[in-house]
């Protein structure tokens, strides 16, 4: 799995970043911590301009994991066949 090592690294990390970095977006490669960010649009920018069409990790540094609801006429799934 793609960027599975910077999850790893950014989950044995999650406690002591929520003291110093919380609700801050974090960019990872590999097992570094390349910089710390206000905004996701930030943390993007500087990891395009460091690693172009690579992969990079960008991560919001929060207790809990944010739940994402998408209502299914917004995929336009109206009905399903079981």
């Amino acid at each position: 799995m793609e960027l599975e090592e910077e999850l790893k690294f950014f989950e044995s990390k999650r406690a002591e970043w929520l003291e110093e970095y919380r609700d801050k977006y974090v960019l990872i490669k590999g097992k570094e911590l390349i910089d710390v960010f206000t905004s996701l649009e930030d943390a993007y920018k500087e990891g395009v301009k460091r690693y172009g069409n690579q992969p990079f990790f960008i991560k919001k540094v929060s207790e809990v994991e944010p739940t994402e609801i998408t209502p299914s006429l917004m995929l336009g799934v109206t009905r399903a066949n079981l």
